[in-house]
């Protein structure tokens, strides 16, 4: 009896695997998954999307397309990444001023004004700054730790055009002579307007307004100009209207 029913069974499983075969051959229309066209594809799952409820379809479409919609938002990502690097790319320093002992906050007013001096202030990719992270002793006469090395490090690379300190700061940073003649540069009408100086490679001025943009307590201030500063130009532009309001 077992053995009958075996043999039934075995008949009708061959008799279903014959029917799938005839059937597969008789209707080209159905395929294999991967024999399936890119466009066959997507209609699948459109039908599939279909027959199921919106939670089920932000489920399935998370599960399935994850990768594509990481890849998709990688690139928008890249793409403002990119953006930014070249806009950036272009911003150009025009002068670069550093403020010994400053407290300000703000330096946005005296930076524009700067830029106004040297004609460049509708162009968004010229930029004027104002450092004001250098520090001094208590008797104002030497950088700290910090400050030391930051100054080092900016006067060797040029990024420094002009520099506002106290004299007792000034007089010990000179005895390494890093700073430029104004004399020279500004001409000896512009210099000579400015007063009588102790020496030709700073000017020493008052100015209750600039001390006030500038936020520094002591005065006078003692204006210098570094032999590297990149731009000497637009650093002496800014030194000659300073004789104008002197």
């Amino acid at each position: 009896m077992t053995e009958k029913n075996q043999d039934t069974n075995q008949r009708e499983k061959r008799v279903e695997q014959t029917e799938q075969h005839d059937e597969s051959v008789l209707n080209p229309e159905i395929k294999n998954e991967t024999d399936l066209s890119k466009k066959e594809r997507r209609l699948i799952e459109k039908e599939k999307l279909k027959g199921m409820g919106f939670g089920k379809k932000l489920e399935y479409i998370w599960m399935y397309y994850k990768p594509a919609i990481f890849g998709v938002i990688a690139a928008i990502a890249l793409a403002f990444a990119a953006k930014d690097y070249y806009e950036n790319a272009k911003i150009q320093t025009v002068m670069a001023v550093s403020v010994v002992n400053s407290m300000a906050g703000d330096a946005d007013t005296l930076e524009q004004e700067i830029k106004d001096v040297l004609g460049c202030s509708d162009d968004k990719y010229s930029r004027v700054e104002i450092g004001v992270n250098l520090t001094t002793d208590s008797e104002q006469k030497e950088f700290d730790y910090t400050a030391q090395m930051a100054y080092v490090t900016q006067v060797q690379t040029g990024s420094i055009d002009v520099m506002v300190m106290p004299e007792s700061l000034y007089q010990t940073l000179n005895e390494n002579q890093p700073f430029a003649d104004l004399e020279e540069l500004l001409g000896e009408d512009t210099f000579q307007s400015f007063g009588e100086q102790t020496d030709k490679t700073h000017i020493s001025i008052t100015d209750s307004k600039l001390a006030e943009e500038l936020g520094v307590a002591y005065e006078p201030m003692c204006i210098v100009i570094p032999y590297s500063s990149k731009n000497q130009e637009n650093a002496v532009k800014w030194v000659q209207t300073l004789a104008d309001q002197n």
